[in-house]
């Protein structure tokens, strides 16, 4: 790669937009995926968008948690010597189709659209990581593979305090003292019952 795309990749600005893409795209994820239930907990309009902000922020970190994990695999199994954030840029391309992750809340179609399009993630994170590394399609999906497993071994670990702390972090942003589970939320929503035929 030419010095002078390397130092453009680099630069801060590049790094920005692409954080800034991932978070857009959990912004969507979380509308498509927990704005409903968000909605049904009954908060303000204003704890709702700090739920749905907070929500994009977590997501924001988790994918470079996530980066981070697959980066230490690439080095340590196929010694791949890429910095860091030249990865991270490469990599945030595969968050642009979920920039469309609203249209889960499309009824019916909505569970078949979020499949594909993390389908369609995965396979520009793969071609991301083979243009920056070098590597083959099938070491890439190993590495990826590899890095996932890891990043799931360590949530695993963590898991009973990060459920503590997502607690106290959905009280505290929402002002309910916890989610309601979906066996809780009503069948129908309140305001929108089917209409009923009155006897005379």
């Amino acid at each position: 790669m030419p010095l002078e795309q390397l130092k453009l990749l680099l630069s801060p600005q590049v790094v920005t937009a692409a954080a800034l893409l991932i978070f857009l795209a959990g912004l969507s994820e979380g509308v498509g995926t927990q704005g409903v239930t968000l909605l049904m907990n009954r908060i303000t309009p204003l704890r709702f968008g700090l739920g749905l902000l907070a929500s994009a922020l977590l997501y924001l970190l988790s994918a470079v948690i996530w980066m981070w994990g697959l980066w230490l695999v690439m080095r340590f199994l196929f010694a791949v010597d890429v910095p860091l954030r030249l990865f991270f840029v490469a990599v945030s391309a595969a968050y642009g189709p979920l920039l469309l992750g609203a249209l889960g809340l499309l009824p019916l179609i909505g569970p078949l659209i979020r499949w594909g399009l993390r389908l369609w993630s995965f396979v520009i994170a793969l071609a991301a990581i083979v243009a920056v590394t070098g590597l083959t399609h099938w070491q890439a999906a190993l590495g990826a593979l590899a890095g996932s497993l890891l990043v799931e071994a360590a949530r695993w670990v963590l898991s009973d305090p990060a459920a503590a702390a997502a607690r106290r972090f959905w009280a505290l942003v929402t002002g309910k003292p916890r989610l309601a589970r979906h066996d809780e939320l009503p069948e129908v929503i309140p305001g929108y019952e089917p209409a009923t035929e009155t006897s005379q």
